[in-house]
């Protein structure tokens, strides 16, 4: 194996190992990332570290367990009394307070993966996710 030397190809493949490691890159930049991995040993030492890396931030989430009940409509009242426009909730026709209730019923992972599904570019039909940041 060789290393490569810190050339912008080698920055730009080390910037994806994240994306890498979720699996959320295109074909193309896995293709190119595997290729680099396998030729060098300090990017896949480092690759190693986000993988553990990952890992502990997903334990760590789950850990977290869900918010307290009641914990998002008291976020709302909090939100509105400093709201600067003085509306209220009642404006809305309840719609509010049942996105409250929703949201407050998720827990952390959960939350975190709608929101990241919202943004995350799609899956294609190999299983790979599609799209570019």
């Amino acid at each position: 194996m060789t290393t490569y030397d810190q050339t912008p190809e080698r920055e730009d493949i080390e910037a994806l190992l994240p994306w890498h490691a979720a699996g959320t890159l295109a074909d193309r930049d896995a293709q190119r990332v595997d290729a680099a991995l396998a030729q060098d040993r300090e990017l896949a030492r480092r690759y190693a570290l986000v993988r553990e890396e990952l890992a502990a931030t997903v334990r760590l989430n789950d850990a977290l367990g869900a918010p307290p009940a009641g914990a998002m409509e008291r976020l709302m009242v909090r939100i509105e009394a400093e709201s600067p426009s003085g509306r209220s909730r009642q404006t809305l026709g309840g719609l509010t307070d049942w996105l409250a209730t929703q949201v407050g019923r998720l827990s952390p992972r959960a939350l975190a993966f709608s929101v990241g599904a919202a943004v995350a570019p799609r899956r294609s039909s190999d299983g790979r996710y599609r799209g570019t940041w």
